[in-house]
């Protein structure tokens, strides 16, 4: 437990910094935007507002240099790859409930004073809306701490290919990654995914996500195995 308890400090401590600067500049867009929207919202039409998006991005981007920053001091403290990996897997969970907990926060603050001061022209995009009309507090909270569990084990992904295979490893994953989607466009296989995904409830979406994260963060597990402590 006290591993865990130090673990969990050094990697709080590590990212509190940034986590502030990140929190406070989309802060200050949010009032910013309420702020165009008192003064010169006669003179606009309506836009959208979305706090979820930046969050995954910073998250994702955050995790893809996790092992850089944090892995060669963890092993000079003489924790095990097994510990690091079970260390990180926990402070994923608490940092992806914690930032889940925040934007849905966010999100039920903006709605009531959009109603509050009777603001029209703001709308707010989440994932949310595409499974419906519910805003239920559990409900949002659920999915973004999914999103952003599979924002970090996604951007770990990526760690571990630069980190185990360099710069051109890495960056021929991206390239694959960039195919896909463009090979869904040639073949056309985007129609039959959308309507995949429109038949499938929430329910099943978000467990199978949280179930592919796990698996996703239990083979990142395996390779950091044989990692060494400098990257390549």
């Amino acid at each position: 437990m006290n591993t865990v308890k130090g673990s969990f400090y050094i990697l709080f401590q590590s990212y509190k910094k940034k986590n502030i600067i990140f929190w406070s500049i989309l802060f200050s867009i949010v009032l910013l935007t309420f702020f165009i929207d008192t003064f010169f919202g006669q003179y606009l039409f309506s836009f959208a507002i979305t706090i979820s998006i930046p969050v995954y991005i910073f998250y994702s981007t955050t995790a893809s240099k996790l092992l850089n920053n944090t892995l060669p001091y963890f092993l000079k403290l003489g924790i095990s790859r097994t510990q690091y990996m079970v260390n990180v897997g926990l402070f994923f969970i608490c940092w992806s409930l914690a930032g889940a907990v925040i934007i849905t926060c966010t999100h039920k603050v903006i709605t009531y004073f959009t109603a509050l001061l009777k603001i029209k022209e703001i709308l707010i995009i989440h994932p949310i809306y595409f499974f419906g009309n519910s805003t239920a507090f559990i409900d949002t909270v659920a999915l973004d701490t999914v999103l952003l569990l599979f924002s970090l084990t996604s951007g770990l992904l990526l760690n571990i290919i630069f980190y185990r295979f360099g710069t051109i490893g890495g960056y021929s994953f991206i390239g694959i990654l960039c195919l896909i989607p463009i090979t869904m466009v040639i073949f056309e296989w985007y129609t039959p995914l959308f309507e995949l995904f429109s038949k499938v409830s929430a329910i099943t979406i978000v467990s199978s996500l949280l179930v592919f994260s796990v698996l996703l963060y239990f083979i990142i597990s395996l390779a950091l195995r044989k990692a060494s402590v400098n990257p390549a």
